[in-house]
């Protein structure tokens, strides 16, 4: 009888709900630590360290195709302001258009930029572009000389790209780039080419 006893109580036991732990912080972190810790870093990383950038438009083909995706570093320019090289491929944010801009620094603080036979000129010597698909078509009546503390930007598709040739402000500050990009994705069916590249920069394929 007794044995009978132990057993149902064992049964009845064993038939109640176990009682759940509560949940602390302690308990908490120590379940999803992997997750957060994850979470951090990622957001660490894109908020801080680098950058992805959608091309819409052609204006910088055919090096950067229409529609693409680009990697950049934005760190030396969220701790700083370095004065990017001649020949660079940055993204930075316009003013005047409200939007992201991906663009070729053709112009450094100082410089005077001029345009002659489809040829750029930079204080009056020619601009050896060996990264333009095209050679001769750069056309601008104007001139411009660069102030202190900003840059002259043009894209490589010189017939196609709405750049600071026809902007009311030509100049950008160097304080408004965002990025200089390093990578370059290009997967789609209908694009100039495909496949990932890295970005040449300083005027280097």
């Amino acid at each position: 009888m007794n044995n009978e006893g132990k057993r149902v109580e064992r049964q009845e036991s064993a038939a109640q709900p176990q009682k759940k732990e509560k949940m602390t912080l302690k308990r908490f972190w120590k379940e999803w630590r992997e997750v957060i810790l994850i979470l951090a870093a990622v957001f660490v990383v894109f908020k801080f360290i680098l950058q992805i950038a959608w091309v819409p438009s052609g204006s910088m083909e055919t090096t950067l195709p229409t529609k693409s995706v680009l990697v950049g570093l934005q760190l030396p320019y969220i701790v700083a302001d370095p004065v990017p090289q001649r020949g660079d491929i940055v993204t930075f944010w316009s003013d005047e258009l409200g939007k992201v801009l991906v663009k070729r620094v053709i112009g450094l603080p100082g410089d005077t930029i001029t345009f002659a036979d489809g040829y750029v000129y930079v204080n009056g010597e020619k601009l050896e572009e060996e990264y333009l698909p095209v050679k001769g078509v750069t056309e601008c009546d104007e001139s411009f000389t660069v102030p202190e503390g900003c840059f002259f930007p043009m894209g490589d598709n010189r017939t196609g790209s709405n750049d600071a040739r026809s902007w009311a402000n030509p100049y950008v500050k160097v304080s408004a780039i965002l990025a200089k990009p390093f990578l370059v994705i290009s997967v789609g069916s209908d694009q100039s080419w495909q496949g990932i590249r890295l970005v040449g920069q300083g005027g280097r394929s």
